[in-house]
């Protein structure tokens, strides 16, 4: 258990070390456009750093992962809304107030988990729109499914991956990298169908037919390349968001 924490807290350290030194995304994504994905935001510091990805909500709520303000000053934190490139387009509105799931725990990554209160309301327009959370069908319909990550590549434009959700149970068996203590019922998990696709941003919106199914949390190795990255499974944790909205 020692030795796969501290290999999640090295790959951790090594993705956010990546992302303030050359602000790597990912290589290998189909570019795609803003206006097909309206609900995804970029978490990112006043000079346009990257941090994280997001989805919005509702029009002041953004969800995205307690891991991104674990090395940020929450006071230093934006969100840019409505953009195709991650440090030029688009509104940047300061945050107003967050709150970060209570049981996060950045050994285990689970309940990885964070929403956002903007300062201002966002309109709903074709650049920005709300993603409703995905409700009453769980990860046991979703298996073998194939979803649709989007955040941004290392050129700085926004992009698609397509991935198969993999059995919660056959992710955590040691069939792949990881183990039963690794993968909680928090947790996601999802391969590339294309083998070259590298890299991404934690928050990053996992969607299936159009609802929001997880954010990108963790994996080992560029890409994962053999294995399924791990999500947080916003379905398990839409009560807690729901609760943790109002209290915003």
């Amino acid at each position: 258990m020692f030795v796969h924490s501290a290999l999640r807290i090295l790959a951790i350290l090594i993705a956010y070390h990546a992302s303030l030194s050359v602000a790597l995304g990912f290589t290998g994504g189909a570019e795609t456009s803003i206006t097909a994905h309206p609900y995804v935001v970029s978490l990112q510091t006043a000079n346009g750093t990257h941090i994280c990805g997001g989805a919005l909500i509702k029009k002041k709520i953004v969800v995205t992962t307690a891991q991104c303000f674990v090395f940020y000053d929450p006071k230093q934190i934006f969100v840019r809304v409505g953009n195709n490139n991650y440090d030029s387009d688009g509104e940047l509105i300061p945050i107003d107030a967050y709150r970060i799931n209570e049981n996060f725990d950045f050994t285990t990554m689970d309940s990885d988990v964070a929403v956002v209160k903007l300062s201002k309301s966002v309109k709903n327009s074709r650049l920005t729109r709300e993603i409703k959370i995905a409700g009453f069908f769980g990860p046991i319909m979703w298996t073998s499914r194939s979803a649709l990550l989007t955040g941004w590549g290392e050129s700085k434009q926004l992009e698609d991956v397509h991935v198969r959700i993999i059995d919660y149970k056959k992710c955590r068996s040691g069939s792949y990298v990881y183990t039963a203590t690794d993968i909680t019922e928090k947790m996601v998990c999802a391969e590339a169908v294309n083998k070259s696709v590298c890299g991404g941003e934690s928050g990053s919106p996992l969607v299936l037919k159009g609802k929001l199914i997880g954010l990108l949390s963790w994996g080992y190795g560029c890409g994962n390349q053999g294995n399924p990255a791990v999500y947080t499974n916003v379905h398990k944790l839409r009560k807690w968001i729901k609760n943790a909205v109002k209290k915003l």
